[in-house]
């Protein structure tokens, strides 16, 4: 075995810029692989090393990556889907685009992904968004989502379905694009929930 595949727990721990009782503790954890001199001095797998560094800069390089902002867009108009990704992707500030085509496939991925903001049609097959709306409306962890309701219902006429929570913001046909990335910008700047 060559020696250059190698390194001491001094050497190793110079790497990777920790000290030696750590480098010596993450060798009995199983995170740096190595093999004992029958001096009892470690020697410790040069490709480890370097696996354990990479993984070091991957963690310090996602702590620096900028907030990716999740948004459910709760619509079955294809092309409508397509315009709100369209703008979205414009958007100067990060987000991730989820779709869902009805509400019930809504319920189920604001479960999962627990998205900043939801962005929902009310007229939906299944479950409708009215009953999305209201029913995320009164569960306490997603009380700082922000949720946009944009419909080509009339006020009068969504107010006879029993209206909407004081807390979403309701938007007519066509959208208002601006005013959807204002709302997401604030949003945004808050960070994640």
């Amino acid at each position: 075995m060559s020696m250059s595949n190698y390194l001491t727990t001094r050497e190793a721990a110079e790497l990777l810029g920790v000290s030696v009782p750590t480098a010596q503790q993450w060798v009995e954890r199983g995170l740096l692989k190595c093999w004992k001199t029958d001096g009892g001095h470690r020697r410790i797998l040069h490709a480890s090393a370097l696996e354990v560094l990479e993984s070091q800069r991957q963690k310090a390089a996602l702590a620096q990556a900028p907030y990716v902002m999740p948004v459910l867009i709760v619509e079955d108009d294809i092309h409508l889907i397509r315009l709100y990704k369209l703008h979205m992707a414009s958007w100067p500030f990060g987000t991730t685009a989820y779709v869902a085509p009805n509400g019930y496939e809504a319920l189920v991925l604001v479960g999962e992904m627990r998205p900043r903001l939801l962005v929902c049609d009310l007229r939906l097959p299944g479950v409708n968004g009215f009953n999305v709306v209201r029913g995320l409306c009164e569960i306490e962890r997603f009380k700082d989502m922000g949720i946009v309701v944009i419909s080509g219902l009339p006020l009068p006429e969504i107010d006879a379905h029993g209206g909407l929570p004081a807390r979403v913001e309701v938007m007519g046909k066509p959208v208002d694009f601006a005013r959807l990335q204002a709302i997401a910008s604030r949003l945004w700047e808050a960070g994640p929930v």
